[in-house]
C-alpha cells in the first residue's frame, strides 16, 4: 500500500496538511517572537526519543517545529 492509499485510509490529517505546506517552503509564515526556540527544539528531541512519531498528528507538529527552526535558522 503507497502512502497516499494509507492516509486515505486514515482519513484527513490537516496537521500533516499544513507540515506539507510549510516544508514545501511556499509561505509567508514565521515564528513568533515570543516563541523560545529552545522549547521547541527539546519539544522535538522529546518526541523523537518516544514513541511519539508514531502518532500521525504528533509527527506531523514535529515536522512543522523543524520546518519553522530551519526556517529561522536561514534568516
Amino acid at each position: 500500500m503507497t502512502e497516499e492509499q494509507e492516509q486515505e485510509q486514515e482519513g484527513i490529517n490537516p496537521a500533516a496538511d499544513i507540515a506539507d505546506l510549510l516544508e514545501d517552503g511556499d509561505h509567508d509564515v514565521q515564528l513568533s517572537p515570543y516563541q523560545d526556540k529552545e522549547d521547541l527544539r527539546e519539544f522535538i528531541e522529546t518526541v523523537e526519543a518516544t514513541d511519539g512519531m508514531s502518532d500521525p498528528g504528533t509527527n506531523a507538529m514535529v515536522r512543522i517545529a523543524k520546518t519553522m527552526l530551519d526556517d529561522e535558522d536561514r534568516q
